[in-house]
């Protein structure tokens, strides 16, 4: 299950020296990839207890929720609440399944619990940021031909070569007609157990992907 550690910022040394012990590198000096922040954290949840979730980290942290998605493919269906910290910097969504045979209730089995399914990190370039992750050795899932097919007709006007997309697996999401941007995200393998990251890059869009979660389940 889910652990939530409270640190004290201005202790003398950081969470790092505190908590964590340095490994050896297999390629120290593997070339960044241009990642430079976290974006997000998806929080997986039991049926039922968003509204505890919410109510906790409103209560405890001061977070505020900024987006609600309730979302149905053919096969699945979540619902979605994200929260924000009040600075704005750190973004929880908090996801409960609307079934019992979805990719939500596969992690919280796995898991052992409810927790945080996937870190979602930052790029300003997608593109050479996975290049570079592949060439380091980082697999990415993979993402089926035909949804590419129906790119333009999903996100209108998105100014993306969809054949680059489609060489590297990118998904993209958004609705640029009416001035929301785009967005562009990859998720990798499974990296620590059953959690997961992704690649973000947020082009006025400020979403996570809702619209993907429908297209794949479609």
């Amino acid at each position: 299950g889910l652990l939530i550690y409270l640190v004290d910022a201005k202790h003398a040394k950081s969470i790092y020296e505190i908590d964590f012990e340095p490994v050896q590198s297999e390629d120290p000096e593997q070339p960044a990839a241009g990642l430079f922040e976290i974006d997000h954290l998806t929080h997986n949840l039991h049926r039922g207890n968003m509204d505890k979730w919410a109510t906790f980290y409103e209560e405890i942290f001061n977070f505020r929720e900024i987006h609600f998605f309730d979302i149905a493919g053919k096969h699945t269906a979540l619902f979605s609440r994200a929260m924000t910290s009040p600075c704005g910097k750190i973004k929880i969504p908090l996801n409960e399944s609307q079934d019992e045979n979805s990719q939500i209730e596969e992690f919280l089995k796995r898991y052992n619990g409810e927790g945080i399914q996937h870190i979602a990190l930052s790029t300003n370039d997608i593109y050479a940021t996975v290049e570079q992750l592949r060439k380091n050795g980082v697999p990415f899932q993979t993402t089926v031909d035909a949804y590419y097919d129906m790119v333009d007709k999903r996100v209108p006007n998105h100014g993306e070569d969809v054949a680059k997309l489609k060489s590297q697996h990118i998904l993209i999401d958004g609705n640029p007609e009416e001035d929301k941007g785009i967005l562009l995200q990859i998720f990798t393998q499974d990296a620590l157990g059953p959690i997961f990251f992704e690649i973000i890059q947020r082009k006025g869009n400020q979403g996570f992907g809702e619209g993907n979660f429908k297209a794949l389940f479609e």
